[in-house]
């Protein structure tokens, strides 16, 4: 049995990209994915819906950039516990994104994932980031 870094580093790296993929998805699908997410028999306020969609997104991947810069810089690399976080909220991430964009969830839900999988990821990124850097903690 080798080290646990062996297995946890290179799925942390897997399931973040798969998140960043399928968030990359609703990037580049938006109108459509906005159209599905309102249903086809209101289309009132489309705009705002589509312009809250993509802010959130692009946020997304603004929180995938910090935590993908946190990871090869070796702020967190090494820190089990903060990687073990990390796996749990991708994979979960990963499935209720896709599961958002295949099943047309209401466009509600959006905000509670990005919350939940890609903000408070990056957030415990920057804290780590700020613990190891300014306060020496490892």
């Amino acid at each position: 049995m080798g080290r646990v870094e062996e297995v946890t580093l290179p799925t942390r790296f897997i399931l973040t990209a798969a998140h960043l993929i399928a968030t990359l998805t609703i990037v580049y699908d938006v109108s459509e994915t906005t159209k599905r997410g309102m249903g086809s028999s209101d289309l009132s306020g489309y705009s705002g819906e589509r312009r809250t969609l993509e802010a959130l997104a692009w946020t997304s991947v603004a929180c995938f950039i910090v935590e993908i810069l946190g990871m090869f810089s070796g702020v967190s690399l090494f820190i089990p516990s903060a990687n073990v976080c990390y796996i749990f909220a991708h994979f979960f991430g990963t499935i209720f994104v896709t599961l958002f964009c295949w099943l047309e969830w209401d466009l509600s839900v959006y905000p509670w994932l990005f919350a939940l999988f890609s903000g408070l990821p990056a957030t415990l990124e920057m804290v780590l980031a700020f613990l190891v850097l300014q306060m020496n903690v490892m």
